[in-house]
C-alpha cells in the first residue's frame, strides 16, 4: 500500500521521488519507501543513479538508496554512458558511478557524453566550445560556437555562423558551408543552405539537392519532405517515391505503410508511394501493428487490414 504524501512524482527507472513535509525521498513501485524523506531537493534517477541535494551541496545516490558520492559539490548532472558532469568552485569536471573523479573541475561549462565523448568550455567571454574523451583527453580545441552530440560517429558543428562535422578523431570531415546542419541518422544529415533543405551522407557527399522547404529525419530508409506547401517522401538515393502532394505524412514508415493526410482525412500508402488506404478517415491510428491499423469516421473506431479492407466496422467508442 502506497503511503501518505504531500507530493508525489512521476516514476523513472522503477523509483518515483516524494515529498513529506519540506523533505525528499523515493518509493519504488511496489509503494515502499526505499529512500527515506531527508533531503532538500532530488532528481529522477538516470543509469540507476540520483543526484541528491543536502544543505546547498549535491551528491548521489544509488537504486538501493546508498549514498555513493557525499553531498560536497555546487552542481551535479545526471549520470550518461557511466558519467555525470560536478561543480565545485564555479568550475565543472566528471565524476565516474564509483564516484571517483575522472576529470577534475576545470571547465566554465560542460555537456553530458554521448558515444563516449562530451562538449566543455573554458573561456566564459568567446564561450567557445571544444571535445573531451572518457580519459579527458581533449581531442578537440574549444573553436566552436555550438556543437552537437555525436550520432553514428559524427557532430554537427558551427564556427563563424557556419555548419560542419567533424569525426570522433577530431578532424573536419565536412567544411563550414551549410547555414544550419543537423545530427546523422541512418547515415544521413538534413541541412539548410540560401533557404532551402537537402541531405549529405557521412562522407559529405550532397544525396538530396536543395530544393525542400523541410526534411524530415530518415527512418527504415526513408524521409518526409516539404515543397510549396505540400509533403512526400524521398528515399535514402535522393529519389520522391512521393510526389509533394499530401496536406500532411507521419514521421516514420511501420510495417511498410505511413499516415498521410489530404483535405483533412486520413489514410496510408505503402513504401512505393502507392495509395493503399485513401483519405477518407477521420482519424487513424498511429501505424500498422501486426497488420491491422485502428481508424476512426463519424466518432467510431474499427480496423482496417493492409490491403485498405475494413475488417471491423467503425462502431467502437
Amino acid at each position: 500500500m502506497f503511503l501518505e504524501f504531500d507530493y508525489a512524482g512521476n516514476f523513472n527507472e522503477g523509483f518515483a521521488p516524494v515529498l513529506k513535509d519540506g523533505k525528499w525521498g523515493y518509493i519504488n513501485t511496489k509503494g515502499e519507501q526505499i529512500v527515506e524523506c531527508k533531503f532538500d531537493g532530488i532528481c529522477f534517477f538516470h543509469e540507476g543513479f540520483a543526484a541528491v541535494e543536502k544543505d546547498s551541496k549535491k551528491g548521489y545516490i544509488n537504486t538501493k538508496g546508498e549514498q555513493i558520492v557525499e553531498c560536497k559539490f555546487d552542481g551535479a548532472g545526471k549520470f550518461n554512458e557511466g558519467f555525470a558532469a560536478v561543480k565545485k568552485d564555479g568550475r565543472w569536471g566528471y565524476i565516474n558511478t564509483k564516484g571517483e573523479q575522472i576529470i577534475e573541475c576545470k571547465f566554465d561549462n560542460v555537456r553530458d557524453f554521448n558515444e563516449g565523448f562530451a562538449y566543455v568550455r573554458k573561456d566564459v567571454i568567446f564561450c567557445r566550445w571544444g571535445c573531451i574523451n572518457t580519459k579527458g583527453e581533449q581531442i578537440v580545441e574549444c573553436e566552436f560556437d555550438d556543437a552537437y552530440f555525436f550520432r553514428e560517429g559524427f557532430a554537427a558543428v558551427e564556427k563563424d555562423g557556419k555548419w560542419g562535422y567533424i569525426n570522433t578523431k577530431g578532424e573536419q570531415i565536412v567544411e563550414y558551408e551549410f547555414d544550419y546542419a543537423d545530427n546523422f541518422k541512418e547515415g544521413f544529415a538534413r541541412v539548410l543552405k540560401d533557404g532551402k533543405w537537402g541531405c549529405i551522407n557521412t562522407k559529405g557527399e550532397q544525396i538530396v539537392e536543395y530544393e525542400f522547404d523541410d526534411v524530415g529525419y530518415f527512418n527504415k530508409g526513408f524521409a518526409r519532405v516539404l515543397k510549396d506547401g505540400k509533403w512526400g517522401c524521398i528515399n535514402t538515393k535522393g529519389e520522391q517515391i512521393v510526389e509533394c502532394k499530401f496536406d500532411g505524412v507521419g514521421h516514420d514508415f511501420n510495417e511498410g505503410f505511413v499516415v498521410v493526410l489530404k483535405d483533412s482525412k486520413k489514410g496510408y500508402i505503402n513504401t512505393k508511394g502507392e495509395q493503399i488506404v485513401e483519405c477518407k478517415f477521420d482519424d487513424v491510428g498511429y501505424c500498422f501493428n501486426e497488420g491491422f491499423a485502428a481508424v476512426e469516421k463519424d466518432g467510431k473506431w474499427g480496423y482496417i487490414n493492409t490491403k485498405g479492407e475494413q475488417i471491423v466496422e467503425c462502431k467502437f467508442d
